[in-house]
């Protein structure tokens, strides 16, 4: 049997005789549909009579054929629709993509990822063995001579022994001032909340002497730490402080009110007990940057002082 269309499939035959009426089902196999075929025989020697197939060509061969190939271009029930396909036999359709597309494509996003954490780090390294070799280079920092915001007149001397964390500001900086030295308190006491870390004093020193008196420096550094010391001093004093640390201050023009801004370098000097200066950290540094610097540092100036005592 033999039916014309432009794809090939697989009949079985199933023959079953009730009332000398012998039914002939064609069950249709092609990988995607599933059909049944019924073609009726009112006898075993007659050629049969088709009972359901539009739009296709149907000629018996032989009355009792097992099984039998055709082609066809299209299905239909017994209403002439055309039939949907079959689907899979576990009843879904089978995903474009499989498990082991799915784990390669994973793999090959963790390795992406890995590789851009190993260059980011090894960049990080080299901005930071730079910056470490120009630091080595840099002739920062020197002795002091100014007086605190409780009127006592205190050296840079004073405080050997002593890790030291100064920024240069004025008492009526706007926004920048505040936000750095706000940032300095965090640090100080995220170091101070470490016991095994030694206490570190942060220090403000003015670069407006001409307002800021030991009193309004006073009353400024309790806004923020009690943690905070405050110095000033004449203009020399200033001047001087600020050249040791290459701290660039100039005061703009006064307003009608006598107001005026002091333009300023925004940079925090990490000082070590030896009064060496070991570090500086711009605005761009967060307080968890900051923190892991000192940190570090910290943690390299005792691990030399044991050598040394060893």
């Amino acid at each position: 049997m033999s039916m014309i269309s432009r794809s090939r499939c697989t009949l079985t035959v199933t023959l079953t005789q009730k009332s000398g009426v012998i039914e002939r089902k064609f069950f249709e196999t092609n990988n995607s549909n599933e059909m049944q075929w019924k073609v009726v025989s009112r006898n075993s020697s007659s050629t049969p009579s088709i009972s359901r197939l539009s739009n296709s060509e149907l000629i018996w061969t032989t009355n009792h054929v097992p099984s039998v190939s055709f082609t066809r271009s299209f299905a239909t029930d017994s209403s002439g629709r055309d039939l949907p396909p079959k689907k899979n036999s576990d009843g879904a359709d089978k995903s474009p993509i499989s498990w082991k597309l799915l784990i390669v494509a994973l793999g090959l996003a963790g390795g992406m990822l890995l590789w851009m954490k190993i260059v980011k780090k090894q960049k990080e390294e080299r901005i930071e063995k730079s910056r470490q070799k120009y630091l080595g280079k840099a002739k920062l920092g020197g002795d002091w001579t100014l007086i605190d915001h409780f009127g006592n007149k205190r050296s840079s001397t004073d405080f050997r022994g002593q890790w030291l964390l100064i920024y240069f500001g004025f008492t009526h900086c706007p926004d920048i001032c505040p936000e750095e030295i706000e940032k300095i308190v965090k640090v100080i006491n995220k170091t101070d909340s470490i016991e095994t870390l030694p206490k570190i004093q942060p220090m403000i020193i003015s670069v407006d002497p001409e307002r800021d008196t030991p009193e309004a420096l006073k009353e400024y550094c309790s806004e923020f730490s009690p943690r905070l010391l405050g110095f000033t001093g004449t203009t020399e004093e200033i001047s001087a402080a600020t050249r040791a640390y290459r701290v660039y201050f100039s005061a703009g023009p006064k307003d009608e009110d006598k107001d005026y801004i002091v333009d300023h370098s925004i940079i925090s000097y990490l000082v070590n007990p030896h009064g060496e200066f070991v570090d500086f950290y711009g605005k761009d540094k967060t307080v968890d940057q900051m923190y892991a610097s000192i940190h570090l540092h910290i943690k390299k100036y005792l691990n030399e002082l044991k050598t040394q005592q060893s």
